[in-house]
């Protein structure tokens, strides 16, 4: 797993998101976390920058989050969406350097396990997650983008045929994307440049945090998948005891990595499952808000609600795909001839039946299939109340 995803998680190292040191080495024993290296200096100056925003945005957010505001179209995204994408990126760098200082000795148990298994085949990923890595980035960074320059282009369309700068466009950028940190008209081009810098990088960190889950979750479940493989093949075939055995001790070692995973990632996965319930329900809003509008921003929105629901979609489908694949272990055992039954096959049966195999959420929620109609549910429920309260204010006399 780790070859396979080291370019990727060393492009994040190198923008500040997972400080792990020799992170692209092909050996999982040259990795190490050391808080004086430069990807966790930068790190830590990142995460100072997002902190410093964050604490602007939570005073503008408790200065608008009002009645009035609320009534206007767009007033509680407008109001609300600077302090939780800047929270998000505050918290998940918190997380991801966290996850950086166990990285190391996480990758050489993965490593272990991978090894017990390789006599039974090993899962091609670097494809996959190139694919998946390259796609899903390429689809985010067009819809923030598309964003970026509808916020802008109402403005550039003032200038008429004036020739543009690029200090013109990064006032522009900065005053219409950024607006509650130039409220005191302070902007100045270092401002600018800094505000951009900030963005990209909480930009990237946003979408980090899913594709990080999506890309373990795939390297989980096709480890899942070999040893499927390996049972299939040995269906109807006698086996001795020392060999159900080693079936068996591979498949605790699998569930241990998941749990040891799942100990680490869980706060990623909480954090994963409420931001883009938030940003759904925000777009979703918001839409419903600008009925009047372009059709450059319906085209808009309707692009960054389907990529926000597809995200999630491929985010919860990945994940539960580990607790997909543990269930086709026990219907394998079940077809074992009676030939073969032994106290090995019964141990295995018990812990197969008996355990739970799949990533959660801080241990409050297990992220299966039936887990994406839970998140539909919720994003329902919130979208009903967030109209039911602006309707509401609507219909206050003065309101």
């Amino acid at each position: 797993m780790h070859c396979s995803v080291r370019y990727i998680l060393g492009l994040a190292a190198v923008l500040g998101t997972f400080p792990v040191t020799n992170i692209t080495s092909s050996s999982t024993r040259r990795l190490r976390f050391r808080w004086l290296s430069p990807v966790t200096v930068y790190t830590m100056v990142l995460l100072l920058g997002f902190v410093t925003v964050e604490l602007i945005s939570i005073d503008y957010t408790i200065q608008h989050l009002n009645q009035a505001n609320l009534t206007v179209a767009g007033g509680f995204k407008r109001a609300t969406s600077g302090t939780i994408f800047y929270g998000n990126a505050c918290i998940g760098i918190y997380l991801f350097l966290s996850l950086a200082k166990a990285w190391p000795d996480l990758a050489n148990k993965w490593r272990t396990v991978e090894l017990s298994m390789k006599i039974y085949g090993q899962p091609r990923l670097f494809l996959r997650f190139i694919t998946i890595a390259t796609v899903f980035m390429s689809l985010a960074f067009m819809e923030n983008g598309l964003h970026n320059w509808l916020s802008v282009q109402t403005v550039f369309s003032a200038y008429d045929n004036e020739t543009i700068y690029f200090v013109d466009y990064l006032r522009i950028f900065a005053l219409n994307s950024h607006w509650y940190l130039f409220e005191d008209h302070s902007y100045t081009t270092w401002r600018g440049l800094a505000t951009v810098w900030i963005s990209l990088s909480g930009t990237f960190i946003w979408n980090f945090i899913d594709l990080f889950i999506m890309l373990v979750s795939s390297a989980l479940a096709a480890q899942f998948n070999v040893l499927n493989r390996a049972l299939r093949a040995i269906r109807g075939k006698i086996l001795t005891q020392l060999e159900w055995r080693e079936y068996r001790e591979m498949y605790a070692s699998l569930t241990h990595l998941v749990k040891l995973v799942d100990h680490h990632i869980n706060r990623i996965i909480v954090l994963s499952v409420t931001n883009n319930v938030y940003f759904i329900c925000a777009q979703l809003i918001t839409e419903i808000d600008s009925g009047q509008s372009d059709y450059k921003s319906q085209l808009f929105y309707v692009y960054s609600v389907l990529f926000l629901v597809g995200r999630t979609t491929a985010v919860v489908i990945l994940a539960a795909a580990i607790h997909d694949e543990s269930r086709l272990v026990a219907p394998e055992l079940f077809l074992c001839p009676p030939e073969s039954y032994c106290t090995e096959v019964q141990r295995f049966l018990q812990e197969v039946t008996s355990d739970y195999v799949a990533l959660t959420g801080l241990n409050m929620f297990a992220i299966t299939r039936n887990f994406l109609l839970g998140i539909a549910g919720a994003i329902l429920t919130y979208e009903i109340v967030l109209i039911q309260l602006q309707n509401s204010n609507r219909s206050v006399p003065g309101g």
